[in-house]
């Protein structure tokens, strides 16, 4: 099991971002550079966490981006399911090559019901509570 770079620099951005909520909106490029993580890679991720409703942007001199919502009221598992469809995903999900069918294949039942309650766990995580750990 691995969590993708995507779904940790989801969770690096919006809490870089829920240090000014909510007074202002934040350039992608003064987040990558505090965070040090690459402006390219945050554009993509950033660009599905607007999609998702989770932030939203401004253009503009004084533009860029921000929260949605106070960070207390955000659940990491939102985060991360607007990023991906599950943490843990067997290969089949990506193309493998399994050939028992899905509807009776134990290990997609299995890692359904990890991602279900991993899930659960992280729902009851605020973007707040992760800013504290």
């Amino acid at each position: 099991m691995k969590i993708a770079k995507r779904e940790d620099f989801a969770l690096i951005f919006m809490s870089e971002l829920s240090k000014y909520y909510p007074q202002k909106y934040i350039s992608l490029s003064q987040i990558a550079k505090q965070a040090h993580l690459s402006s390219l890679f945050l554009k993509h991720i950033a660009a599905e966490l607007l999609e998702k409703g989770l932030i939203e942007s401004r253009e503009g001199i004084s533009g860029g981006y921000r929260l949605k919502k106070d960070p207390k009221d955000i659940p990491v598992s939102e985060i991360v399911s607007a990023i991906s469809e599950g943490v843990v995903a067997p290969s089949c999900a990506h193309g493998g090559t399994c050939r028992i069918k899905k509807s009776s294949c134990s290990c997609l039942i299995l890692w359904d019901k990890v991602n279900k309650n991993l899930f659960g766990f992280l729902k009851n995580i605020s973007l707040s509570d992760f800013n504290k750990l």
